[in-house]
């Protein structure tokens, strides 16, 4: 018996000791926030943005946006590789939109992001835009999926295709 209330007050201290030290999800930042869904440094340019967001881009707005979903092995490998590049371009701020929230949330603007990125139904992710003076200049949709693995061939291929998107941005 006196094992059992020993091994409850240690347990009860550690929740106590823990529970003190993890911030709240609303107390997060975007890049700490992003850093957790995605799994990459904390110190990451992306900051969320959702549909009224990406509209107020095409109001003569310029950015890079990532669309992306973390359930997707896809969209995970995408977000660390142009992390990597935005770094090393000095790129402070990529904006980042999953479709996936609004399109089921029934968000009444979603139809209208979805035309101007001309996003259809089965949209295959990861995709990233540059927006410049509220037009899509370019984009990269990495066509990963299915019989593709990730290799240094692969990862070399993608950073240079998100070089030259960056550079059309810069």
């Amino acid at each position: 018996m006196k094992k059992v209330v020993i091994l409850i007050v240690i347990c009860s201290m550690l929740f106590l000791i823990s529970g003190c030290s993890i911030k709240k999800t609303d107390e997060l930042s975007d890049a700490e926030k992003f850093a957790n869904e995605y799994s990459i440094s904390k110190k990451n340019p992306f900051h969320y943005v959702d549909t009224s967001d990406v509209l107020e881009l095409f109001k003569n707005g310029s950015a890079i946006l990532f669309l992306g979903n973390s359930d997707c092995e896809w969209s995970t490998y995408g977000a660390k590789v142009l992390n990597k590049v935005a770094k090393a371009e000095k790129i402070d701020r990529v904006y980042y939109f999953n479709p996936e929230d609004s399109k089921y949330k029934n968000d009444k603007d979603y139809k209208k992001v979805s035309k101007l990125l001309e996003l259809d139904h089965d949209i295959s992710l990861p995709i990233v835009y540059v927006i410049k003076n509220g037009k899509v200049v370019d984009q990269v949709d990495y066509s990963i999926h299915d019989d593709s693995t990730i290799n240094k061939e692969t990862t070399k291929q993608l950073e240079n295709e998100y070089l030259n998107l960056i550079s059309q941005y810069i």
